[in-house]
């Protein structure tokens, strides 16, 4: 059986960003709340934007 990923982005409202990769949607939210408490930001301040199969292209 395949370990199927997807990327999971999250932005809060002062335009925040951040976006990897995981295997689950509950997985993803633990993955958040670590990268959210390591940038000094509550976890609540974000919110899912999308998720994708392929990371988004930055320019």
């Amino acid at each position: 059986m395949s370990n199927k990923k997807s990327y999971y982005a999250f932005q809060e409202p002062l335009g925040t960003t951040i976006e990897f990769q995981a295997t689950s949607l509950q997985q993803a939210m633990v993955i958040k709340k670590k990268k959210a408490h390591e940038m000094g930001i509550p976890k609540e301040a974000f919110e899912l934007t999308s998720i994708r199969k392929k990371p988004t292209q930055s320019a």
